[in-house]
């Protein structure tokens, strides 16, 4: 027996390379979104713009870059991770840009709504699966470092942009952002292909399957040693009777022709019962094959007293060449690992976390319009956005070992995280002041910190790693066009009521509804695995 040796992802390593990277690309992407509103508000009520109006360019860009998530799978499968982020820092870089030069409605949609919404985009799908491709067991703790570092982001950006503005206006700010945004380069270029630096192990399990062979190879050496000694018994029985009545007699020649005789007809009935029973495996394979077919494909062909039966050369002959509108649905579905979709379980994933998102991506977006209605200034707003995100950080860092000591899955951790965050949204309502509200921030940060954290982990921890980039594609494709619905009503019930702040009650319903969705599977799944459990220890 020899030990040979397997290679396997680092499971840290240059993986930690890997995160700071994703650490970079979010500290630099994320507070420039986040940080639009805060930089433009004033600017979009000097251009006449309605709340609407507003809400629209904001959540375009959100939307769409969602949407880029269904072309971001394929791209991912095709270019890799790399190449992709790399499309993506250039996109994000020019497309702030060009949108410190917008003048109107259209300009500031096309700029940012489509042309840096594309290049967040493909960060977004490429650094999450870099990260996941390089960790296993340390996984929650990379994802939990990774946006601890991020978290920075919006810390500094609030307060950066409110200094930019007070030197250099909004169109300068804006440009001075657009440099800062080309250091995504330097973070797309440090995600190297995870081949590069696989580890070697022993493999243990080619060990034990050494083991097992060589204990497979000993019971076939017993078994045929038994074989042998059953044969050689059989032959000195046939001896004896030589032995007792002679080789010439009668008797003897009689039971040693009946004993080779019987000896003949055993081996041909096993060879014909081998033989029927390769034929019979091979009609069955021809009538399931024919069976699968519908009655569509599969051909009938009228016998001489009227009747129909199937056709098999017909039938082969439709089966090699399927309709081209076929062929295309094939690759569609192929191309984009729809069959993810037959999965009620991530269906119900995917949706509750789309609701989830467009609720808490809408809050955040909207927030310095709410604080806006309480007639803060940039400096006030910049500071609440500040604590929100300093309370943040803590909790993206602290958050893997509260899921450690819990010892809970990351989708109860994130339904955790959703039930905080609607009590403390809520608390927005209740209080007028400025520094209660500082205390409402730092609930806020908490419990988004914990969500941050999670967020990144409930699909990967449901779906096999080699279909993730088509499950991350299809759940940022749905936050898409829940955003893009979504993100307008917003703006209207605004216009319709006057104030952000009633807003709030629609973002937690659409929160709650996730948790609905959510606790509803979690317990018909328990109670199906009980009353399965439960008939099996009957039929015992």
């Amino acid at each position: 027996m020899h030990s040979t040796k397997r290679k396997v992802v680092p499971d840290g390593g240059y993986g930690w390379i890997i995160m700071i990277a994703y650490a970079l690309h979010h500290f630099v992407s994320i507070p420039i979104m986040q940080g639009f509103g805060l930089m433009y508000k004033d600017t979009f009520q000097d251009l006449g713009f309605t709340a609407t109006d507003s809400a629209l360019i904001l959540n375009t860009n959100a939307a769409f870059m969602m949407l880029c998530g269904i072309i971001n799978g394929p791209l991912l499968k095709q270019l890799g991770y790399r190449k992709v982020s790399i499309c993506g820092a250039f996109l994000t870089t020019v497309g702030v840009l060009l949108t410190s030069r917008a003048t109107n409605f259209t300009h500031f949609m096309i700029a940012y709504g489509l042309i840096t919404s594309l290049g967040m985009g493909m960060g977004m799908s490429s650094y999450p699966v870099a990260l996941n491709t390089y960790f296993t067991t340390k996984r929650s703790k990379a994802a939990g470092y990774t946006m601890t570092i991020a978290g920075l982001g919006p810390v500094v950006m609030p307060q950066l942009i409110s200094f930019l503005l007070y030197m250099y206006g909004v169109r300068g700010a804006c440009m001075v952002l657009g440099a800062v945004a080309g250091h995504t380069f330097i973070s797309a270029i440090l995600l190297q292909p995870v081949k590069w630096h696989m580890k070697q192990i022993e493999d243990e399990n080619n060990e034990l399957n050494e083991i097992i062979e060589e204990k497979t190879d000993n019971d076939r050496s017993k078994s045929r040693l038994s074989s042998r000694r059953n044969s050689s018994e059989s032959i000195n029985d046939e001896i004896e009777i030589e032995a007792i009545y002679g080789i010439d007699t009668p008797l003897a020649g009689s039971l040693m022709s009946l004993a080779e005789k019987e000896r003949n007809q055993s081996i041909s009935s096993r060879r014909r019962f081998s033989l029927s029973k390769s034929k019979e495996s091979l009609a069955k394979s021809k009538i399931r094959e024919i069976n699968e077919l519908s009655e569509e494909e599969a051909p009938l062909q009228l016998t001489s007293n009227g009747g129909k039966v199937y056709n098999p050369e017909q039938t082969i002959e439709k089966k090699k060449k399927p309709s081209l509108l076929k062929r295309i649905g094939k690759n569609i579905v192929d191309t984009f690992d729809l069959k993810l979709l037959k999965d009620p379980i991530y269906v119900n994933i995917m949706l509750g976390m789309s609701l989830a998102v467009f609720a808490e991506l809408n809050f955040s977006l909207l927030t310095p319009f709410i604080m806006g209605d309480y007639d803060f200034t940039t400096q006030q707003t910049a500071t609440f956005m500040s604590l929100l995100s300093c309370a943040d950080i803590c909790f993206r860092f602290l958050a893997p070992y509260i899921g450690d000591v819990l010892k809970k899955p990351p989708r109860f951790m994130y339904l955790l995280s959703l039930f905080l965050l609607i009590i403390t949204r809520f608390s927005l309502l209740w209080t007028n002041d400025y520094y209660p509200l500082l205390c409402v921030a730092i609930g806020l940060g908490v419990a988004k910190g914990v969500r941050t954290v999670y967020w990144s982990l409930v699909i990967p921890s449901y779906v096999p790693i080699e279909r993730l980039a088509a499950a991350l594609g299809i759940q940022m494709t749905v936050n898409g066009i829940c955003i893009w619905i979504g993100g307008p009503v917003i703006g209207f019930i605004r216009d319709l009521t006057g104030s952000y702040r009633k807003c709030i009650f629609v973002i937690n319903t659409v929160t709650f509804t996730t948790i609905v969705m959510w606790t509803i599977e979690m317990v018909y799944i328990k109670y199906k695995s009980r009353k399965t459990k439960n008939t099996q220890i009957n039929i015992l």
